[in-house]
């Protein structure tokens, strides 16, 4: 049984598919501003600043040491 097709009532699938996928776009445009809005918070405060610095140092030492590695062969 389709449940978007039973609450939809008398819209086609199409319909249906158009007005799901624009909701998915609004809700992802809300996620990338409430990101930003977070990420700007986060830089104007310089103690979680370097919180957010120290936990991205130990994943490009790992990237470094992987290309290192790779570079040998």
């Amino acid at each position: 049984m389709n449940t978007v097709m039973l609450a939809a009532g008398a819209e086609t699938g199409a319909e249906v598919a158009k007005s799901a996928m624009d909701t998915v776009i609004a809700a992802m445009a809300d996620v990338f501003t409430l990101s930003g809005t977070v990420v700007t918070e986060i830089t104007k405060q310089p103690i979680l600043l370097f919180c957010l610095a120290a936990g991205l140092v130990p994943v490009g030492i790992g990237i470094f040491a992987r290309l290192k590695n790779a570079a040998r062969g």
